[in-house]
């Protein structure tokens, strides 16, 4: 395991926080108000918006792929 890997693996993580952070926000998932960001339930719990969802999953794949390189 060397700097590289790791700085890989934060960088895919992070990547994949802000891309599920999105489609939340596309979804309506997420109340803003002044002094905090709340989640909120949605009616169906379920998010089928094409190029969101596949952004999370794409995020999602380049991490698992950074997460192989740490364990090698």
């Amino acid at each position: 395991m060397n700097r590289q890997t790791i700085e890989t693996v934060k960088a895919e993580a992070h990547r994949l926080l802000v891309k599920i952070d999105m489609m939340e926000r596309c979804a309506g998932w997420t109340n803003y108000s002044k002094d905090a960001i709340r989640g909120v339930p949605h009616p169906k719990d379920r998010f089928d918006y094409g190029q969101y969802t596949a952004a999370v999953k794409r995020a999602s794949m380049d991490l698992s792929r950074a997460l192989v390189e740490i364990r090698r």
